[in-house]
């Protein structure tokens, strides 16, 4: 079978919704020649991540910087990933509560949508350029996908039925010494003492996780991989790993609750720096890049 025809085959099945199939043929593909600008193409709208879906989409600009296509997926994607990072400084709140399931409507035919067809191999539809759910098993030469945790939430009453479902849940409020000072607190928040917040996102799998309660999330992971000898948190530590798991939000909180008591600030102001650089937020990433070149 030629290039073509694994080509051809690859796109078939992302019109189809056979994501799995075409990631295997698109994958075949660049294995023969990894320069294909159109099965780079098409292989981001099948990969996991938005990390995975950028790489993509810039090493299709790199082999054609005119890819008008490409262009307009890392525009679209970063600023989705702009405003998703601004919003997960908003507290955590319940979730509101479901509405009652409305009246059963009578069943009408509607008409199959429309999904329009590119005139080439080189314009996907647009609905390519959305987050789709699938695990990408076998990492391409050249192109090492590091493992990523899943961006796709389940519907709603699937998480009411699941009890080992990974959805974060939200903390109790409990009446328990700091963590790490050992100060009576009676919320979520900060320690009045110490100022060391008592919840936090699991970098390994993102489920909330109360420290005062417990220093091992659901997935297995022991948030006691951060603390110092002191038993003080070891913020630039867990920032490191938010960051490489691809959690941009929470490590930058990391950095910025660090920096007062670095020894190496410009680091990390330059690291603060690449995440907002990323996400298309200029203006605070050249104001951190200044500021790791002081001394």
């Amino acid at each position: 079978m030629t290039i073509d025809d694994e080509l051809a085959k690859g796109i078939a099945a992302v019109r189809a919704g056979q994501r799995e199939l075409a990631r295997q043929h698109l994958q075949k593909v660049l294995l023969t020649d990894s320069k294909n600008e159109s099965a780079w193409l098409w292989l981001s709208g099948v990969v996991e991540t938005r990390t995975q879906k950028r790489d993509c989409l810039q090493i299709v600009l790199s082999i054609n910087p005119d890819n008008t296509a490409a262009r307009r997926g890392l525009e679209e994607l970063a600023q989705s990933e702009a405003a998703d990072f601004l919003s997960t400084f908003e507290p955590h709140r319940p979730p509101a509560e479901p509405n009652p399931p409305p009246a059963p409507a009578p069943i009408a035919s509607a008409p199959a949508p429309v999904i329009s067809t590119p005139a080439s191999f080189d314009e996907p539809p647009a609905e390519m350029f959305q987050p789709l759910p699938i695990e990408l098993d076998q990492p391409l030469p050249g192109f090492g996908f590091a493992p990523m945790v899943a961006e796709v939430s389940p519907e709603p009453s699937a998480v009411a039925n699941s009890p080992t479902s990974n959805v974060p849940k939200p903390p109790q409020n409990l009446e328990a010494p700091c963590a790490f000072c050992g100060t009576p607190t009676q919320s979520t928040g900060e320690c009045s003492n110490c100022g060391t917040e008592q919840t936090f996102d699991c970098p390994n799998c993102g489920h909330v996780l109360d420290v005062r309660e417990n220093w091992i999330c659901e997935c297995g992971h022991s948030f006691e991989n951060f603390l110092t000898p002191e038993r003080k948190l070891d913020r630039e530590r867990l920032a490191q790993m938010y960051s490489d798991r691809d959690f941009p939000a929470a490590a930058v909180k990391q950095w910025k609750a660090a920096l007062p008591t670095s020894r190496r600030p410009q680091q990390l102001h330059a690291s603060i720096g690449r995440v907002y650089d990323n996400l298309g937020l200029y203006e605070q990433a050249e104001m951190h890049y200044r500021l790791s070149k002081q001394k």
